[in-house]
């Protein structure tokens, strides 16, 4: 038997998708605060990482990765290539493709990254303690497993 239903659903201030998209909101306002000093917005860190650690190097990759418009992720793409930290390279067979790639001052800022994160989600879970934020995890990737958004990892 389903676990939600209409009346269980009116009867809680709030849903288990509310409150998803509220922690996704806080999130991204922390993520946000830590990178004021860098001049990056967190969806422009989120476009630099998905370069950087998962190699995506199309447009539309990143468009379905963040589930963001074409035109975002141009608009986006454009405020990156101004602040330096990526490129686009037309191949030279196809003019249609472009690659996307880190400059140096991308890459470097990319490699300064795992300390960075890992002081954001210190203060994004502040109030878990270690029990907690393992059980959140392990949560969090059997929603995602049985959505088919992760691969099960041996």
């Amino acid at each position: 038997m389903a676990y939600f239903s209409a009346s269980k659903i009116q009867q809680t201030p709030f849903s288990l998708g509310h409150l998803l998209h509220l922690v996704n909101q806080y999130k991204d306002r922390v993520l946000t605060r830590h990178l004021l000093p860098l001049d990056i917005t967190a969806q422009q860190f989120k476009v630099l990482m998905l370069i950087h650690r998962d190699h995506v190097e199309s447009c539309s990759v990143l468009s379905q990765r963040l589930s963001v418009d074409g035109g975002a992720i141009t608009r986006m793409l454009d405020r990156l290539e101004q602040k330096q930290l990526l490129q686009r390279i037309r191949d030279a067979k196809d003019r249609r493709k472009i690659a996307l790639q880190l400059t140096e001052t991308g890459e470097a800022l990319c490699q300064q990254m795992p300390e960075f994160i890992a002081e954001v989600l210190n203060e994004f879970t502040q109030g878990l303690d270690d029990e907690d934020i393992a059980l959140l995890e392990q949560l969090l990737r059997k929603i995602l497993y049985a959505g088919g958004v992760l691969e099960p990892q041996d």
